[in-house]
């Protein structure tokens, strides 16, 4: 009989990230699972170093003990050599494939030359897409989900390649909507959005009557209000589709200050040449 003694990675795993997010909510989130699932994980977790506890109360929070803190820095370490494994696996055999991830509202209007060009290079090779907003993408990065990602740089990211300075604008269907409503309505991308917090806060500087009219993850999803005359929208300029206008200060509404593109490549990617083309293609394209 075998005496190895085992743990389950996906305790691991939420333990992680209950360290890292500091709730069970924000956790549960994070990996796809139900705060239930992770509250039964941790007591699977727990009963398997016990007496030895995990996290020690102080107030209303959680703080890791002597024993958490050791077993964070092994969860680590095991949970990269899982990813590692996978990925290693996953290169080592089958047609080429990279994992880029983008938002939406970057992906249909900067990258298609750079995808064209990659195919030319790479016609055999699979390219999974994923759209998430920028928040979502830094995650996928740090646990190597996805090889490459575009993101909207936040001031305290340090580990990116800046690639370009994008402006914010509003626009709406038509002026009309100026006229019509004393309070202006706004259509914005989901709370965390870089782009929705500027907004939020020129229109307090600017004294500009507003509210939160729509929210939405997508690009998709901010502008079906705005084309139907319900709302405006702070978007960036290159996504700024031919049927609708861009509003300025002359029509009272304020500047936004401009976003920052950065690329982000993961530690472990499948396949680095292939990384490190679409990353230099990226580059280019976004920086003439």
């Amino acid at each position: 009989m075998s005496t190895l003694r085992k743990i389950d990675p996906l305790l691991l795993e939420a333990f992680v990230a209950i360290v890292e997010t500091g709730s069970f909510s924000a956790a549960a989130q994070r990996i796809g699972r139900t705060p239930s699932a992770i509250s039964m994980q941790m007591t699977r977790l727990e009963a398997l170093f016990a007496p030895a506890a995990l996290f020690q109360v102080h107030g209303r929070r959680k703080r890791l003990t002597a024993r958490g803190e050791v077993l964070l820095t092994h969860a680590r370490r095991i949970l990269q050599i899982n990813d590692s494994l996978w990925n290693s696996m996953a290169a080592a055999g089958g047609p080429h494939r990279i994992r880029f991830g983008t938002p939406d509202d970057y992906l249909n209007t900067l990258l298609p030359n750079v995808l064209d060009r990659f195919a030319s290079v790479y016609p055999e090779a699979e390219v999974e897409l994923t759209c998430e907003p920028s928040e979502a993408l830094n995650q996928l990065i740090e646990r190597s989900k996805i090889d490459l990602a575009v993101v909207t740089k936040r001031p305290d990211d340090r580990d990116s390649e800046v690639l370009r300075s994008e402006p914010i604008v509003w626009v709406c269907a038509s002026r009309e909507i100026l006229r019509r409503e004393p309070t202006m309505p706004l259509a914005l991308f989901q709370p965390g959005c870089l782009a929705r917090q500027l907004a939020l806060d020129a229109c307090v500087k600017a004294q500009l009557p507003h509210k939160v009219a729509y929210s939405s993850p997508s690009l998709s999803g901010v502008l079906t209000p705005v084309r139907a005359g319900l709302a405006a929208a702070p978007i960036a300029r290159c996504s700024v589709p031919p049927d609708l206008l861009i509003l300025d200060e002359a029509d009272g509404m304020p500047m936004i200050e401009p976003l920052v593109l950065a690329l982000k490549r993961s530690k472990a990617p499948l396949q680095g040449a292939l990384v490190d083309f679409l990353a230099n293609e990226i580059s280019m394209e976004l920086r003439r």
